[in-house]
């Protein structure tokens, strides 16, 4: 009898009469890209388990529970990359890009992988299109890549509303993580176990569970946007006129944040309309 093989769990084949459509997608990508002064770099698959230990946060949901981490034959842990901004940095410093012209502009359409359970729209192993911009910090930088991306999902057709917040730098988010943790601590016993540990170690990602009992609780939380320092407050207020010039329409959502730690000021989320 003919051993007959399946698809691992998660993961999907993309059959000739159905990837003229991911080129179609790429093809827009590589042009919208390209428009914007960005040039491709392409790292490996899988990096030391370290890099996103140290780089994502190793309080995140991607690396405590999404991972995929093994050992090789030479005794080292390895782990598929799960998103691509660790890997982009760690080869911008590792072949000295810092010394060259700046800021570097890259982009970046890769395979990523992240153990999590299979739901519609979401798989195991997806692709993801990022941007990186190293050696600018300025509001006009966000605004761009704010821009770029508007751009390409109007391309590609969607139906889209943008919406901004800032997470300021780690010098005001001490004293809104104090806040934090005053709010919740009167309810500390009726937040879910990742959000008690999400308590001591990140505050900020309590607002990010998605527990209904725990979303319910953070609806009344200080907003960052009243804990910003002089500097991160300026910045803000220059993305919004930029993107105001540009025409990019946008709503201030304060309970926008990022679980990955490497995450300061301007974070922005397109969500679809259709």
């Amino acid at each position: 009898m003919a051993l007959v093989t399946k698809s691992i769990k998660g993961t999907q084949d993309t059959l000739p009469n159905e990837s003229y459509k991911i080129q179609f997608v790429e093809q827009t990508v590589l042009e919208t890209a390209k428009n914007y002064g960005y040039k491709e770099i392409r790292v490996p698959v899988f990096e030391h388990t370290e890099l996103f230990q140290r780089g994502v946060g190793d309080t995140t949901d991607v690396v405590q529970k999404e991972m995929y981490t093994f050992t090789d034959k030479g005794g080292r842990s390895i782990t598929l990359k799960p998103e691509g901004t660790a890997g982009a940095v760690r080869s911008f410093i590792e072949n000295g890009m810092y010394g060259g012209v700046l800021p570097a502009k890259m982009y970046y359409i890769i395979p990523a992988f992240r153990y999590e359970r299979p739901q519609a729209g979401r798989l195991r192993e997806f692709h993801q299109f990022g941007v990186e911009v190293y050696g600018s910090a300025s509001a006009q930088t966000d605004a761009e890549t704010i821009f770029t991306a508007d751009t390409l999902l109007k391309k590609l057709g969607l139906q889209i509303k943008l919406y901004i917040n800032s997470i300021g730098c780690p010098t005001c988010r001490a004293a809104y993580n104090k806040a934090l943790k005053d709010f919740f601590a009167p309810n500390l016993d009726q937040l879910c176990g990742d959000c008690k540990n999400r308590y001591e170690k990140n505050p900020l990602r309590l607002l990010d569970c998605k527990e209904e009992g725990c979303k319910k609780i953070n609806a009344g939380a200080p907003k960052i946007l009243d804990y910003l320092c002089e500097d991160c407050h300026a910045h803000f207020e220059e993305v919004k006129a930029c993107l105001t010039l540009a025409g990019v329409d946008y709503e201030i959502d304060p309970r926008i944040v990022r679980g990955l730690d490497y995450y300061t000021r301007t974070v922005f989320e397109f969500v679809s309309t259709s």
